[in-house]
């Protein structure tokens, strides 16, 4: 899957001079994939987005099941 992928990008970067190409974020995303196979095949983060985020925007995923659905010991 990796040579797929690797040649997609190099067509994307072909077809570029010519005006057209894959959509932005779907190259980041494949380019993702290839830097972090299996872990994490998305784009880079904005580090604008990044400095606003705050406490509150964070759930951990451990403590999140509703209340009915926790059981007892």
């Amino acid at each position: 899957m990796d040579k797929t992928l690797t040649n997609l990008l190099a067509t994307d970067a072909f077809a570029q001079r010519f005006g057209c190409g894959l959509n932005p974020k779907l190259r980041q995303a494949i380019e993702a994939d290839l830097r972090f196979p299996a872990k994490a095949a998305v784009p880079r983060p904005d580090p604008r987005t990044m400095a606003t985020l705050t406490d509150d925007d964070a759930v951990r995923l451990d403590d999140y099941r509703p209340t009915a659905e926790r059981t007892r010991a």
